[in-house]
């Protein structure tokens, strides 16, 4: 036996309507909802219209969230996923809403792996192997991350590569050379980057500078002789044991015997 849509009350909340079936409450839509469906006061409304307008609602509530989520920027299918699962466990309408974002264009993740490499380029210090992980990690494939790779911008990478150096190697500038130059690399392969691209700008030689390299090595030796100074060691024991920790810390051996002889 049909019901009767006997109410329609508009809510305190623009855009949201209370629906009266058989002069009970039964339940609230959305504007868009009550005009596609053409809903109005003593329509016979079916169980299936019933059951339609249920699930018209419940998509409606997910494609907003959806549009809110993607209001602040552009996101990956599997975000979008993910986000929707937390509002909704009815997987088709989470794909009705993933299919209606894709007809808009709001849903493309060959166009946000572009966009996302882009801006990493332009906003982060992270190389290509960091953002290829990242985008993994959001759910783009492997053939949209080659795709997007084309906006990786080696020129920008160049630029930023000679600012990033410089200032990595002044972080380190009371290891030895070798040390500092071994750090160097291993913080930008961390970071992302390929041998390939920094090893012409590491070519340029920042650490060669004889007089810090000579200061350095004569404080730390300095240390060392004081530190077992007051040792059982003899002054061979004790020059054997400076050289062995000296040649850990990356000094040069040879350099290291000139300061000895010194002493």
């Amino acid at each position: 036996m049909p019901k009767i849509l006997t109410k329609i009350q508009a809510q305190k909340r623009p855009g949201r309507f209370n629906l009266f079936i058989d002069g009970k409450y039964s339940f609230s839509v959305s504007e868009n909802v009550l005009v596609e469906n053409h809903l109005y006061k003593g329509q016979e409304l079916s169980d299936e219209l019933i059951e339609h307008l249920i699930n018209s609602e419940e998509f409606s509530k997910i494609y907003q969230k959806a549009l809110n989520y993607l209001s602040y920027q552009l996101r990956s299918e599997k975000e979008i996923d993910d986000h929707m699962k937390k509002i909704s466990d009815n997987t088709l309408l989470i794909e009705k809403v993933k299919d209606r974002l894709r007809d808009y264009n709001l849903l493309n993740d060959a166009k946000y792996a572009s966009s996302y490499v882009r801006t990493m380029v332009n906003t982060s210090d992270k190389g290509f192997n960091i953002i290829r992980n990242n985008l993994r990690a959001k759910g783009i494939s492997e053939n949209d991350i080659e795709q997007a790779k084309a906006d990786y911008d080696h020129s920008k990478v160049s630029e930023k590569l000679e600012t990033l150096i410089p200032k990595l190697i002044h972080q380190y500038r009371n290891q030895p050379s070798k040390i500092r130059i071994q750090k160097v690399k291993q913080r930008l392969i961390a970071k992302g980057y390929t041998t390939a691209e920094f090893e012409d700008i590491l070519s340029v030689d920042y650490s060669s500078d004889p007089e810090h390299e000579d200061d350095l090595l004569l404080s730390q030796l300095e240390k060392l002789w004081n530190k077992y100074s007051n040792s059982n060691l003899t002054d061979s024991q004790r020059k054997l044991k400076i050289k062995q920790t000296l040649y850990r810390k990356g000094f040069a051996l040879d350099k290291i015997n000139n300061k000895l002889d010194e002493l």
